[in-house]
């Protein structure tokens, strides 16, 4: 039997993953532009989403109530995207890995949570999102949000139970959108990506690009000429829609809307059908090419 003595004089040792150098990584090889925004899409697909909304939000939310002061830089514009399906509890564990996504060894999976997802960086420093009862925000400089480590590079809060936009107005505005208020339960899911400003790209470790609400809305109308066609090739996702939230605007209005709508239940089931045959096909040419 081994000294229990023994283990006083061992210190913890060992190999360790620099989150942000793995993202960078990540970012070479999934490029800027619309492809941020079709495995976005993808990824609500996958969740069994019907409808998508993609929003530059051009808004700038107080900060004199926020949850932590590291928050406050985090409050201007943003890119929100919302779908109409909510996560599971494999969502948050895929999502919450890098490189080794739950999704890869599911067949007919398009989105990969664990690295597509991570594209959203070329965009921001801080992503965060809602979905049914939980919000979430990654931190993976572990400089923004206290007590966070390499380990567990961000923070996740049942903001139902805690009560948590009467203490925090300011901090829970930006995600008061899309049917969430962020006091009852959330049935969808809404990421919000706070634009990387010139000041954050200087001091990334992620990226040194920076985006402005002028350069985001040239991406979401290159993003809304290419819909259509790529909506072929989702299983369940209907309707997209491209919106624009001005800065003293009480709502956002609608840019630019693809949809794939049947004109009544005959269609709607004929759609769905070749969809999924679709679907299958593709599935199994993956397998194909796996064996």
């Amino acid at each position: 039997m081994a000294d229990p003595v023994d283990g006083d004089v061992w210190d913890d040792f060992g190999q360790k993953v620099d989150l942000t150098a793995r993202l960078r990584e990540i970012l070479l090889n999934y490029p800027e532009g619309t492809s941020i925004l079709k495995e976005l899409v993808q990824n609500a697909d996958d969740a069994g989403a019907r409808t998508v909304k993609v929003c530059l939000d051009e808004r700038s939310h107080g900060t004199d109530t926020l949850a932590y002061e590291g928050l406050a830089q985090f409050q201007g514009p943003s890119l929100l995207v919302f779908n109409d399906s909510t996560f599971k509890e494999s969502d948050f564990e895929s999502i919450s890995r890098i490189g080794d996504s739950v999704k890869r060894t599911q067949v007919g999976k398009t989105g990969r949570f664990g690295v597509g997802f991570n594209s959203v960086y070329h965009l921001t420093d801080m992503p965060s999102f809602v979905s049914g009862r939980h919000a979430v925000f990654f931190d993976p400089h572990c400089a923004f949000l206290p007590n966070v480590t390499a380990a567990n590079p961000g923070k996740r809060v049942d903001f139902v139970a805690n009560d948590v936009f009467s203490r925090h107005p300011d901090q829970w505005a930006p995600f008061v959108a899309f049917g969430c208020d962020v006091r009852g339960e959330f049935a969808g899911t809404m990421f919000r990506f706070p634009l990387r400003t010139e000041a954050q790209a200087g001091r990334s470790k992620l990226s040194k690009a920076h985006y402005t609400p002028e350069s985001v809305r040239a991406l979401l109308l290159a993003f809304a000429r290419e819909k259509t066609l790529d909506m072929l090739y989702l299983k369940n996702v209907e309707t997209v829609e491209v919106l624009e939230w001005g800065a003293g605007d009480e709502a956002p209005r609608v840019m630019a809307r693809s949809s794939l709508r049947a004109r009544d239940a005959v269609e709607a089931s004929e759609i769905r059908r070749n969809r999924s045959a679709f679907s299958r096909a593709s599935a199994a040419c993956a397998e194909g090419a796996a064996g």
